[in-house]
């Protein structure tokens, strides 16, 4: 989710306000692998989990894992595309996707130190 927020030059800018990136195996509920998750504005107080994390589900050791969250920090959907294409075999559409998530990470970062 994004919402326009004024510039204190006058300008306006979009502002990510959450976002909840998934890996599942189908499209059944519960069938979540990793999903990345953020929220900028406060959780509620019961709230433990920091603002920025990765749910994992899965099974380690032949014990099922669920609800396992990791503290990240904000993850740019160009890492989750990275992520996809170098550990699932994901095919890229272009040759030059490194370069391309490259750059807009880099104006991922450029947009996030200036506002």
């Amino acid at each position: 989710m994004v919402r326009v927020v004024d510039d204190p030059d006058g300008g306006k800018h979009c502002q990510t306000v959450s976002y909840r990136y998934r890996l599942q195996a189908d499209d059944l509920p519960g069938s979540t692998l990793i999903r990345w998750e953020y929220d900028r504005d406060p959780p509620r107080p019961d709230y433990a989990y920091p603002p920025a994390h990765v749910h994992f589900h899965g099974r380690l050791d032949g014990e099922e894992v669920r609800g396992l969250h990791v503290p990240t920090g904000r993850v740019p959907l160009e890492y989750v595309a990275w992520h996809l294409i170098a550990e699932w075999g994901t095919t890229p559409l272009t040759d030059e996707w490194k370069a391309i998530l490259e750059a807009s990470i880099e104006g991922f970062r450029e947009r996030r130190t200036a506002h």
